[in-house]
């Protein structure tokens, strides 16, 4: 569910902001009949904005805003019956109300409707539509659209495969930090799919991806950009650097690799023992792994 838990406060989190005036003064107007004021109090209602957090009653509101053709509205109730927050779930309702959205040009909902087509929830799977939709979400700058049609350049569901298609979306959702993109993109990049260019590209991806992260695989393979200069000028002693915060990660080919560096005095002195030491570790894990110790 966290992809519709995303997308609720992504069109919605920000227009809470704007429920400065009196919650009473929001109720009258509410219950007057004002569509604007009947999702705003749901709103409230949602995130517990003024009045205590209350799922039944912020879906209650929404569906009276929704009623009303209000399109925020209308993707929010769409959202709550797909999570099932303050009503019982059923995604084709769910699926009602988002394509109402959808179709009046609401980005988060465009995106959403292509999440519902694509994984066949609350409607019949289909790809090309899917695609449809994400690609008018996307264009709108919706980080997940942009990524989910990157997804699906990638690997050929509902279109014909296009890796440079692919690259561009990535290179979109990237630019948001959306989840593992920055990942996907360099992938590609890495693969031949951006060219020579794109390999100068994937070394700057992973420099970026590397200064919040430290998963030993990426270190592993920032090390050996540095030892054989791909995309990126040769240069032992980052090598050696980044080799060795990968095998101190526990990555094992960055272990042996390590070893051999020490060995041979690639980005540092000569050290023997310190060969050794690396070499001995990794050949440990190698039998914790294989005997599952």
């Amino acid at each position: 569910m966290k992809m519709f838990v995303k997308c609720l406060f992504a069109v919605l989190f920000v227009t809470v902001l704007c429920v400065a005036q009196d919650i009473q003064e929001l109720e009258r107007n509410a219950n007057s009949g004002n569509a604007q004021a009947q999702y705003l109090l749901g709103l409230s209602y949602y995130n517990g904005e003024g009045v205590s957090k209350d799922a039944e009653k912020a879906f209650s509101w929404f569906l009276k805003s929704a009623r009303q053709e209000y399109t925020q509205a209308e993707f929010s109730v769409g959202i709550l019956y797909d999570t099932g927050e303050g009503v019982e779930a059923d995604l084709e309702e769910a699926f009602r109300w988002v394509e109402k959205a959808a179709k009046k040009g609401l980005g988060e909902a465009e995106g959403q409707l292509g999440y519902m087509y694509s994984n066949g929830r609350g409607v019949d799977r289909n790809y090309e539509k899917a695609v449809e939709w994400y690609r008018k979400s996307a264009e709108k700058g919706i980080d997940f659209a942009q990524y989910s049609l990157a997804y699906l350049y990638s690997n050929g569901y509902g279109v014909e495969q296009n890796n440079q298609l692919a690259i561009y979306w990535y290179r979109k959702s990237a630019a948001q930090n959306y989840e593992n993109s920055a990942e996907l993109l360099l992938n590609l990049l890495d693969s031949g799919y951006g060219g020579e260019e794109g390999y100068t590209e994937a070394a700057e991806v992973l420099k970026k991806i590397l200064e919040n992260s430290e998963d030993a695989d990426l270190q592993y393979k920032m090390a050996n950009k540095y030892l054989v200069g791909k995309g990126i000028k040769a240069d032992p002693q980052m090598a050696f650097y980044w080799m060795k915060k990968s095998a101190n990660n526990e990555n094992i080919d960055a272990m042996y690799d390590l070893a051999d560096m020490y060995y041979r005095g690639i980005g540092t002195e000569v050290d023997s023992s310190w060969g050794d030491y690396w070499y001995d570790l990794a050949e440990e894990y190698d039998d914790w792994y294989y005997w599952g110790w």
